[in-house]
């Protein structure tokens, strides 16, 4: 009868433990995973740990290939440094709107993810960049002209040559105004006296109005703001009178950049996301996308639901049933669950070790390295994605270290009780009655 239980024993024990084990890796390896997927915070780590907003405005919207659209955002407007970009940007698309914009993105992929809603929608709502760009562009714009330089005339008086002389070097900076290019400096009006100014503007404004510098659009566009400029003209005030040039100026750059730029929206001024990485992308199209994306939404809610307690239930009943095959033993009980307990914990590390060091890695080659892209993504977007996909990488497949190492103390603990088991039991013998009879 002994050889018998010893072979059962033999037989059926490595079965129970590998079945401790396989329950274990499933639980705190796996079920971590996909449960991490479906957690709108593992999505906000990685981006933090990127600094993914701040890369936003200081690589990816500066990129040369991207300049063009940049520009065209902006109005046309043509700015002279990578920090003066940076700041109109900013001002167009805060820190607060990005940071809300993906917030919702990630929330809508959660849900849908747990099967909260059934339509995957990522998009971006562009309605408040869009009317933000005009009151930006022309900040900036007066900003930049009360820094200009005022070139004083070398010619004074109020003669016929010199209210054409001063018509001509006005009419530089509004041809360069309307093309949206700054202006080099502003001409002062204070050459002309207060009479001067009050008699001449109509025959000095005419001649700027029919300079050969000055484009149709832009003459006519002057032509109808003539009584706001009157006031500044005659008050001599020159970058006050630039401003209001300005104003009449960029206006309709502005408004025709935006108006392109919402013909590529969808109604609600809203960017389809998808749509525009298929744009992107010579490997994947919107059907890939949302097919992959429902597969992966089927594979985890079948991780995250019955799957996992079937592993939970696993563990728990493989251990007791370990502990039933070395009856009547208190210390074999004790001793291999704990040591089943302890080698699948151990494992659990050391396989979420190698996943959490190796996974991270092979997503951002996949997406930097593997993936082909059209020549207008910016290869900012593509180093942007590629750190955060490994950064969520790392994220996803970490947090296994608490709860396998809680697994592993259970299992000493066990072990180190089947060690006293003896005493123990002794002992209790000693207390209870029926050991003093």
């Amino acid at each position: 009868m002994g050889c018998l239980v010893t072979l059962l024993r033999i037989l059926i024990g490595p079965v129970l433990g590998l079945a401790v084990l396989g329950g274990l890796l499933y639980f705190l390896v796996f079920a971590n995973f996909s449960e991490r997927l479906v957690t709108a915070e593992t999505y906000y780590a990685a981006i933090n740990e990127t600094d993914a907003y701040n890369r936003v405005y200081d690589e990816v919207l500066v990129d040369e290939a991207i300049r063009e659209q940049t520009r065209n955002l902006l109005g046309g407007v043509e700015l002279k440094s990578h920090e003066e970009t940076v700041e109109l940007l900013r001002g167009i698309m805060p820190p607060a709107y990005l940071q809300e914009q993906t917030e919702n993105n990630i929330d809508r992929f959660t849900r849908y993810m747990r099967h909260e809603t059934n339509d995957l929608e990522i998009y971006a709502d562009l309605r408040e960049p869009l009317e933000r760009v005009e009151s930006v562009v022309e900040a900036k714009v007066y900003r930049f002209i009360d820094e200009l330089e005022i070139a004083e005339s070398t010619e004074t008086g109020c003669s016929a040559d010199t209210l054409r002389q001063l018509a001509a070097d006005y009419a530089v900076p509004a041809a360069r105004l309307s093309t949206g290019k700054l202006p080099e400096s502003v001409p002062s009006l204070e050459s002309l006296t207060r009479e001067c100014r009050e008699r001449g503007f109509d025959r000095w404004f005419d001649q700027i109005l029919f300079d050969t510098a000055l484009n149709s659009q832009a003459s006519l566009l002057l032509r109808e703001t003539r009584g706001k400029l009157r006031q500044s003209f005659i008050e001599g005030d020159s970058r006050a009178f630039l401003k209001a040039v300005a104003a009449s100026l960029i206006e309709p750059l502005t408004d025709a950049a935006i108006a392109d730029i919402r013909r590529e929206l969808q109604p609600g001024d809203r960017l389809e996301l998808i749509e525009k990485i298929t744009e992107w992308s010579k490997d994947l199209t919107k059907g890939d996308i949302e097919s992959q994306a429902g597969d992966l939404r089927e594979l985890v809610t079948a991780a995250n639901g019955p799957a996992k307690y079937i592993a939970l239930a696993v563990v728990v009943i493989s251990s007791l049933l370990l502990a039933l095959v070395y009856l009547p033993s208190p210390s074999g009980m004790l001793r291999w669950p704990g040591i089943s307990l302890v080698i699948g914990g151990g494992v659990c590390l050391i396989v979420g070790f190698v996943l959490n060091s190796a996974i991270p890695g092979q997503l951002n080659s996949a997406i930097t390295y593997s993936a082909s892209y059209s020549s207008d993504v910016p290869a900012s977007a593509v180093n942007l994605a590629g750190d955060l996909l490994e950064s969520f990488g790392r994220q996803a497949t970490g947090g296994f270290i608490p709860s396998a190492t809680v697994v592993i103390l259970l299992g000493v603990a066990l072990v180190a009780a089947s060690f006293l088991s003896g005493a123990l039991f002794a002992s209790l013998r000693k207390i209870l009655p029926s050991g003093n009879r």
